[in-house]
């Protein structure tokens, strides 16, 4: 059988401007500089803090992170105390289930702005688990839950 899906609906270009400036400021406030040279494509949770880059493979910390942002690939920093955050966009109901939340609770988010998720968040690797793979038909969407810490 044939997996024939909608293509998805066109992001605004005020959303893409939103999300380009979030993550100019999110970067700035992380104080991360972009990874290269010798240390591209190093497994995130060994290199060292102050870096940031771009990854397909956020559900677990042991692929590499680049210095180029390819086409639905998720961005994450290492910040210099070692902790690591997860750059996504959600929808807006996702958005205030997760700023909300007391307890865990389910979460799908993706690598930029997709259809109606066109909110941007900054997620604290420490609260994601149980990360499933990126699903590539829906925008590499990825699910799986987040406890508020």
């Amino acid at each position: 059988m044939v997996n024939i899906s909608a293509a998805p609906a066109p992001v605004s270009e005020a959303v893409v401007a939103k999300f380009k400036a979030a993550r100019e400021a999110l970067r700035t406030k992380n104080a991360v500089a972009l990874i290269q040279g010798a240390e591209e494509g190093d497994v995130i949770k060994y290199m060292r803090g102050g870096l940031y880059g771009f990854t397909y493979a956020p559900q677990t910390l042991d692929g590499g992170l680049f210095g180029k942002n390819p086409y639905l690939s998720f961005e994450m920093h290492k910040l210099a105390d070692k902790s690591i955050t997860l750059v996504a966009a959600v929808t807006p109901a996702m958005k205030e289930k997760v700023e909300s939340a007391k307890e865990i609770c389910e979460i799908e988010f993706f690598p930029d702005a997709y259809n109606t998720a066109t909110e941007f968040i900054a997620l604290p690797y420490a609260s994601l688990s149980h990360l499933k793979q990126p699903n590539r038909d829906e925008g590499n969407k990825i699910k799986g839950f987040y406890q508020p810490r």
